[in-house]
């Protein structure tokens, strides 16, 4: 889109929520027409209010833009990637491999804390999982079976073809939490 429609997009937008604001003002009966017409030519004699209301006016715009900004880009469905898998292109969200990689660790009493990390490079799908567990385990072994794991559920929701990447990392070993004791009744 060229710059010169944007420009004109944004000056009617900005026309329709004016004349829109203005007239639920007076609908509501919080300001009469006269009064808001008054007001206007009193802006438009004096030169310093002008300038004050202009000021005000482009700082009340840019807050509009900063604010509209941040809600477009929370609301943007920036978390979808799109793989290409054996059978075609695979569009899944990153809170799906996140539902799925937690579900996954739940299933072993080891694992204390986890953090799981996902992006992609290119057509790889990389999973970073960082983990807390509980000592007295061998931790190769651990890894082993948790990336296993991880890699077959993840499989079985991308479908086959999709190059995926896990990384279990053991960030640290804590001793066994020990069982409450229950008071004989």
């Amino acid at each position: 889109m060229r710059f010169v429609l944007v420009v004109i997009y944004v000056f009617a937008v900005f026309a329709f929520l004016t004349m829109g604001s203005l007239f639920v003002i007076v609908s509501l009966h919080v300001l009469t027409m006269e009064d808001a017409l008054l007001k206007v030519q009193e802006v438009y004699e004096n030169p310093w209010l002008t300038l004050r209301m202009g000021a005000s006016g482009i700082m009340f715009l840019v807050m509009g833009l900063i604010f509209s900004k941040i809600l477009v880009k929370e609301t943007w469905p920036t978390k979808d990637m799109v793989l290409l898998g054996k059978w075609g292109y695979v569009s899944v969200s990153t809170k799906a491999i996140h539902d799925v990689a937690n579900r996954c660790l739940k299933k072993f009493d080891f694992i204390v804390e986890k953090r799981i990390k996902v992006h992609t490079n290119g057509n790889r799908l990389n999973i970073a999982v960082q983990t807390t567990v509980a000592s007295n385990l061998n931790v190769s072994e651990l890894t082993d079976t948790v990336q296993a794991e991880l890699y077959r559920r993840v499989n079985l929701l991308l479908g086959d073809g999709v190059a995926l990447d896990i990384a279990i990392q053991v960030r640290k070993i804590v001793d066994q939490p020990k069982p409450l004791a229950t008071v004989p009744s």
